[in-house]
């Protein structure tokens, strides 16, 4: 390629990681109940890697040093905010991760931030809400609507209510796409003639990259460090983490067509198995029965369409106005970024609607904590286990999820103790979540079992078959807080349990056919 060619891309490359390291510090400041620093150790197996990792000829000598000023100069692009990387010696490595194999050299040492995803996604929408937001969750866009005799500006559109099947009709000054996957359907109702209901096919802009998880016995990882396999056999990246008391495993990365039902295939779960037990010793050797579930999520990859013909493919998210209809769409990007990707959304909208640009005031989501970072203290657990008598394993994840408005959770325990043959306050043996949670998820507008089983607890994702087990009990208390009949009590089992055949476990997943996808 050309030289100038060359340094744009690595000026826009360091630009992306510059603004990544201000929003994972902004993440972890705003959200500290959520966030943490995760130790993540490069095992080194031999002095020399080829095919290099990540097709970067420098890193085949990764092991001679190459790694050692790679994660330094990371330290500094994060101006040390993060806890400094290093070099683990072999006896200490083996120490800190008995289960990794004893031919391995040493290790690479660096820090990133993990979170709790989906709490993180309702905090950010119930803080919204608390800053004057309408939030509708459940709700699917019917169609967009444009002013008769007008511009062809989009000024608003029709929703369906999935709870209720009522379509409300939103009328605004302008739209902001934000479909993710689904924002190619979304971009065809904007192209549509209002009144005419023609079908239009609007310029593909996202492609659909599928990712595979696996979540194997906690007893597989240390609880406070994780491994990156940067050296797969086929040039993928491979995390190997802590999470929520388990070990997680993932991702691939697959081209794949778009669905909001995606199924984790057992060629990518024998991969992903294959590969972690490259770094294993005999005893630990990970099976295919070993598997507590599988999951597969797509990631949008996204390009500009207004933008000129010759210009790079994007890095990082896209945000892209139709001058046609000024409506604004973004898409692509990673959890790091959400609150950069809605900064620049918001930008490109004032500037193609000087009116709603004279009212509105500068960007301030840096400085809005989300909802949970007041009140929370690392102290809390020992506060909450003292207070309402629960196991610090218990109040640990309580903290974590909810900070300081885990109280409130406890409050709805009701009278119920734990006795010799179990804990009745529990919603799973062995799980530290709280049948009360479920109580709590429905005053958060938690609407389905699907939702309480995935989502609000993460059971579906840590063991399909206690998720199951789990089913009928989360429906009761829902019936209960939510006032639904036998009728829609015995839907949403079905539902929920539909959506677990999704998943795989120790055996594939029961479902083979994705299920239609949605722009919701």
């Amino acid at each position: 390629t050309h030289p100038i060619t060359t340094l744009r891309g690595f000026y826009d490359t360091f630009k992306m990681v510059m603004g990544c390291q201000r929003e994972r510090n902004h993440l972890l400041a705003s959200a500290p109940h959520l966030t943490y620093w995760m130790p993540l150790a490069v095992p080194i197996d031999r002095w020399f890697i080829w095919p290099p990792p990540m097709n970067c000829p420098p890193a085949a000598f990764g092991p001679l040093g190459v790694y050692w000023i790679f994660f330094k100069f990371y330290d500094l692009l994060a101006k040390f905010s993060c806890p400094p990387s290093f070099a683990m010696s072999k006896s200490r490595l083996l120490r800190e991760f008995p289960q990794l194999s004893h031919s391995l050299k040493y290790a690479m040492v660096f820090y990133e931030g993990q979170h709790n995803d989906s709490r993180t996604n309702i905090a950010i929408a119930l803080t919204a809400a608390e800053n004057g937001a309408a939030v509708l969750n459940h709700a699917e866009v019917a169609k967009l609507h444009k002013a008769p005799g007008g511009d062809g500006t989009v000024s608003g559109a029709v929703v369906r209510d999935l709870i209720t099947n009522e379509e409300i009709t939103i009328k605004c000054k302008s739209v902001v796409m934000c479909g993710g996957p689904f924002t190619d359907e979304l971009r065809d109702m904007e192209d549509e003639e209002e009144g005419e209901g023609k079908e239009v096919v609007a310029s593909k802009v996202i492609n659909g990259a599928a990712g595979t998880h696996v979540v194997l016995p906690g007893y597989l990882c240390p609880r406070n460090c994780g491994m990156v396999d940067m050296a797969t056999s086929d040039g993928r990246i491979l995390f190997y983490l802590p999470w929520e008391g388990h070990t997680l495993v993932g991702t691939t990365d697959v081209k794949c067509d778009v669905t909001d039902r995606p199924i984790p295939t057992e060629e990518e779960i024998d991969w992903i198995i294959g590969e972690t037990n490259n770094y294993l010793t005999p005893e630990c050797q990970v099976t295919r029965k070993d598997v507590l579930s599988a999951w597969s999520g797509i990631r949008p990859l996204a390009v500009d369409p207004h933008a000129d013909p010759n210009a790079p493919a994007s890095r990082d998210h896209v945000v892209s106005v139709n001058p046609k209809t000024k409506a604004v769409f973004v898409a692509g990007g990673k959890w790091t970024t959400y609150r950069e990707m809605a900064e620049d959304a918001i930008d490109n909208l004032l500037q193609v609607h000087p009116d709603l640009a004279a009212k509105a005031s500068s960007c301030k989501s840096l400085s809005v904590p989300l909802l949970g970072a007041e009140g929370y203290c690392r102290t809390l657990p020992i506060q909450l286990s003292k207070s309402f008598n629960l196991p610090i394993q218990v109040c640990e994840h309580l903290a974590r999820d909810y900070g300081g408005r885990a109280a409130d959770v406890c409050a709805l325990i009701g009278d119920a103790v734990a006795t010799e043959e179990g804990d009745p306050r529990l919603l799973a043996a062995g799980y530290p979540y709280l049948k009360a949670e479920v109580r709590y998820a429905c005053r958060e507008h938690a609407r389905t079992v699907e939702d309480i089983i995935s989502r609000r607890t993460r059971l579906a994702y840590l063991n399909v078959k206690d998720a199951q087990k789990a089913i009928p009990i989360v429906a009761e208390i829902m019936a209960e807080e939510l006032r639904w009949n036998v009728e829609e009590t015995q839907k949403q089992m079905v539902d929920a349990a539909a959506f677990l055949d999704t998943f795989a476990g120790p055996e594939p997943a029961i479902a083979t056919t994705p299920a239609a996808s949605k722009a919701v």
